[in-house]
């Protein structure tokens, strides 16, 4: 089998991190497999994929999967809403159209802008409001159909100018359909979750921004009556009392790409439980999975590039849970990292990049580890701020 290359696209990892210094060295693991790499390994810094430099953002992250599929070029911003929106039409149970066609949504969505509406709950603290939660909310797709009809049913009975419809494909993923241009900045929601919605709205600087902000406020009031909800409280679930509004754009309808970016994506598989990044990796051609617990040593012959993305890190790092952070670190270490090194060594592996939406990369090769003369540290030297 031919050497292979392994991205691991992990936010968290290979950045400084807060408060590890605070931490008794005696107490954190020994995790000589990844302080071999950081020792070893060459490291670099490149912002040709992050919209904002040094910092671990969601949107980074897109951009940054983006140019591991080699679609940077064709895709000035990656197509999230189009992307994910093909994704739950060619997943969905009621969808019959076979998953390579790629084109049959053209005229349904022709010149039409698409934005995900994500259900979600927030909560308010003293004067604001929190995002607390989105994905997992225990909504099934029916319900989520019904909430969706009773705020359609409202703008249908008062709304005579109404040029937007909203499209319920999974439970979880809403879409409002658009007839005319939504130019708003929007954020993605695992920016904004545990956080006030304040800070991270579009502001009412302009009329269209009044528009979007005025819809925003008004599906909150209107979900807060919803039967639905009446419903769920009884039954001790989570109210869906709000949507979250992002990835506005016009629909990508011509979701084509060359052929030899098709050839070389053909050869790449995707692990990731990011729907919107699975979304990205369909429209690229390449395969895609969820993640797995451990690291897969592939077989194949034809899978020459397997990319895993991996956000507990980041998620420990934003909740500023330091602890869980190392903790995770030594399940990467035993479930990931000691099988990879073994690879690299057999020469199943020629070449390991370790991805930072920062922008920082650590290659690792069996020539790089074999630099003897470069000392090998702790692991958590490498973390100082």
């Amino acid at each position: 089998m031919k050497s292979a290359l392994l991205s691991l696209v992990v936010p968290g990892l290979i950045d400084p991190v807060p408060y590890l210094n605070e931490l008794p060295k005696q107490e954190l693991p020994e995790l000589p497999v990844l302080a071999k790499f950081l020792s070893h390994g060459r490291y670099s810094q490149t912002m040709s994929f992050a919209t904002k430099p040094l910092v671990n953002s969601p949107v980074n992250l897109y951009h940054c999967l983006l140019k591991q599929l080699s679609l940077n070029h064709q895709y000035r911003h990656p197509p999230i809403a189009s992307a994910s929106y093909l994704f739950d039409q060619l997943n969905s149970s009621e969808q019959t159209v076979h998953t390579t066609d790629l084109s049959y949504l053209a005229g349904k969505l022709d010149n039409k802008w698409l934005m995900r509406i994500d259900p979600c709950y927030m909560v308010a603290d003293r004067d604001q409001l929190v995002l607390a939660k989105t994905g997992k909310l225990n909504l099934s797709l029916t319900e989520a159909r019904q909430l969706a009809d009773e705020i359609m049913n409202f703008y249908s009975a008062y709304d005579d100018d109404q040029f937007w419809t909203i499209e319920v494909i999974n439970a979880e993923r809403w879409y409002l359909i658009s007839e005319k241009p939504i130019n708003i900045d929007t954020v993605p929601p695992e920016k904004v979750i545990g956080q006030s919605i304040k800070s991270y709205l579009f502001s009412a600087a302009s009329n269209e921004n009044r528009y979007w902000l005025n819809l925003f406020n008004e599906f909150q009031m209107i979900l807060h009556q919803s039967q639905v909800n009446k419903q769920r409280r009884e039954e001790h679930k989570i109210p869906i009392n709000s949507v979250w509004f992002w990835a506005a754009e016009k629909y990508t309808h011509n979701i084509k790409i060359s052929a030899d970016i098709a050839q070389l994506n053909n050869n790449t598989i995707v692990y990731t439980n990011n729907h919107s990044l699975q979304g990205l990796a369909l429209i690229s051609g390449s395969q895609y999975s969820a993640i797995t617990d451990h690291y897969i040593a592939t077989e194949q012959e034809s899978l020459k590039h397997s990319i895993y993305v991996l956000d507990e890190f980041a998620i420990a790092l934003k909740n500023k849970d330091v602890f869980n952070w190392v903790g995770i670190l030594a399940q990467f270490e035993e479930n990931y990292l000691q099988q990879i090194l073994h690879d690299i060594h057999s020469g199943r592996l020629g070449q390991v990049e370790i991805i930072s939406p920062t922008g920082r990369q650590l290659l690792i090769t069996k020539k790089l580890l074999r630099r003897w003369w470069r000392k090998k540290k702790k692991f958590y030297h490498f973390y100082a701020i």
